[in-house]
């Protein structure tokens, strides 16, 4: 959370916080006499919080009286309708994913194999050997090959597995296609989806595995590079999810379970690290080549 302002102990913020949540705006305020903190969740929403405050003090707003709105009002049709489409607007690649993701797991399920699942498995480059003779894969090599080399992430096994994993690609994802574009998360998943599938694939024993958590490691630590390499675009995560994030991928490393695809975990993680700080890196630096040298923006 982040420290936006503070108040003398005496002053009632009830109204103010209601105010705030009203507006969205994720807070919270903290008491330590003889002063009171307000911290919000979002470092954009800092400037907002401030002058909604002091719009607030000088009475010239006011929050909307105690909601009593009726089921009907909240599912009011044309409402729901904007919503809709404002998400379908700013992440449609995130929710087409989750979509294919969710049909598969009716038709194609992972821990209940039917043909069509089969057809999306990593491809077996040791063509039944279970040696991998590089020329003989260069040779046989195929768009058809390629593609499969990607589609493992669109399986899962069973209900846990894939709400799991589409919580953390709505909530990751969203956020890079928000602040770049879904362009730009299209890229990312592809270069995420190859490594840690080939990962999987060389160290994990097989081609039968699949899922989405390789593809959400590597997104969670393509975030984390551009908050280091380059925090102008916004994309950040709070500190508690990185802690988590690196917490789980310890943990499922250290538990080393036959069920988890570890591999693709570490190959996808290690994958966005790199892609995430290369391409961030050289975003900073072409903002910084477009500065004229007397430090004006241009």
């Amino acid at each position: 959370m982040i420290n936006v302002f503070s108040v003398n102990s005496e002053i009632d913020l009830a109204d103010f916080s209601r105010l705030l949540w009203q507006k969205k705006i994720s807070h919270r305020i903290v008491q330590q006499n003889p002063e009171q903190f307000v911290l919000v969740a979002d470092r954009e929403k800092v400037r907002e919080t401030l002058a909604l405050f002091n719009q607030w003090q000088q009475g010239l707003i006011r929050p909307l009286p105690e909601d009593n709105i009726s089921l009907g009002g909240y599912l009011n049709g044309g409402k729901l309708a904007g919503q809709i489409g404002q998400t379908l607007q700013n992440a449609p690649l995130s929710l087409f994913l989750i979509a294919v993701c969710v049909l598969l797991a009716f038709i194609a399920p992972l821990d209940a194999p039917t043909a069509l699942t089969r057809d999306l498995l990593y491809p077996d480059f040791s063509f039944g050997t279970r040696i991998i003779i590089l020329s003989r894969v260069i040779e046989n090599f195929s768009v058809l090959q390629l593609m499969k080399m990607m589609t493992p992430i669109l399986l899962h096994a069973g209900l846990i597995h894939l709400v799991f994993n589409m919580m953390w690609l709505w909530e990751l994802g969203q956020r890079i296609e928000l602040k770049l574009s879904s362009i730009s998360l299209g890229i990312t998943i592809v270069v995420l989806s190859l490594v840690s599938n080939t990962v999987q694939y060389l160290y994990g024993g097989g081609n039968n595995f699949g899922g989405m958590s390789g593809v959400v490691y590597g997104l969670f630590s393509y975030i984390w590079m551009w908050q280091l390499f380059d925090s102008s675009k916004g994309l950040n995560l709070p500190g508690s999810l990185i802690v988590f994030m690196l917490a789980s991928l310890l943990i499922f490393t250290w538990l080393n379970l036959s069920m988890i695809a570890n591999a693709a975990h570490m190959g996808g993680f290690v994958a966005g690290m790199v892609y995430g700080a290369l391409v961030a890196s050289i975003s900073r630096f072409r903002r910084k080549a477009q500065i004229p040298q007397d430090g004006r923006n241009p």
